[in-house]
């Protein structure tokens, strides 16, 4: 089996709108040029990964029940706009959750690279060809730490930020990829 190329996007203030902790889907808004950034994307026959930490679940703010109908919602928009996500990982782990199970140190909270490995082999990813954008640097430090190319997001345009990605990282992708 040949491994594929993919994008793999944080979720908070990279293509949604983040008011602190947000899992209510009445407060669903994209981010400028996400839309349109996930539409271009499909087109070009990438699959698209979310990778987020989800610390409010540790925290005891939300559920994990309350992330998934979120991230369903957020999945159901992309095709609305002609996008696709591929498949989303999450870490619900946070140094301050009042469980010690959930404060503890993991593999998956970014900046560490569990979940873009677990995401890699689950679907034959290569992700020396792959590129990973969001919006913090642990986003970043993430994505290098996979041997991935990184793009730290200012916020501007998300849509901007994937014409430079598929320019310069996906030349002549196909829909076969």
């Amino acid at each position: 089996m040949s491994l594929k190329p993919a994008i793999f996007l944080d979720r908070d203030d990279t293509l949604i709108r983040d008011d602190g902790y947000i899992y209510e889907i009445e407060k669903f808004a994209w981010i400028t040029g996400a839309a349109a950034a996930l539409k271009r994307f499909h087109q070009a026959g990438l699959h698209v990964f979310i990778v987020t930490n989800q610390g409010g679940i540790g925290r005891g703010i939300f559920t994990e029940a309350d992330m998934h109908a979120f991230n369903n919602h957020l999945i159901d928009a992309a095709s609305k706009v002609g996008g696709a996500i591929t498949d989303i990982a999450f870490c619900p782990h946070h140094p301050l959750a009042p469980d010690p199970a959930m404060a503890a140190h993991c593999r998956c909270r970014k900046p560490e690279p569990g979940l873009l490995f677990d995401l890699a082999e689950k679907w034959a990813i290569d992700l020396a060809a792959s590129v990973m954008i969001g919006d913090r640097d642990s986003d970043v430090e993430a994505g290098k730490r996979a041997g991935m190319n990184a793009y730290l997001f200012t916020g501007d345009d998300l849509d901007q930020l994937a014409k430079e990605v598929l320019s310069q990282h996906f030349a002549a992708p196909t829909r076969s990829q």
